[in-house]
């Protein structure tokens, strides 16, 4: 598993994301911030990585953390 900040370093950083997949800037930001890719927007960020030749796959993305209070 990678950090959100990791995955997007490889593929050129989150304006670039951004760019690749048509998905606002603010929402790529927002993903790194909470270090999380919801799953639905996973294929796009996918397909970027593909495009670019960099080694990322499913398995790669962080979990959604657990909410305060709640047990992991």
């Amino acid at each position: 598993m990678q950090t959100v900040a990791q995955i997007f370093e490889k593929l050129g950083g989150h304006a670039a994301v951004a760019e690749k997949t048509g998905i606002p800037l603010t929402t790529v930001h927002s993903w790194k911030r909470a270090n999380f890719i919801p799953e639905w927007r996973r294929p796009a960020v996918l397909a970027v990585a593909k495009k670019v030749k960099a080694e990322i796959s499913s398995s790669d993305f962080p979990s959604r953390p657990a909410k305060q209070g709640q047990a992991a």
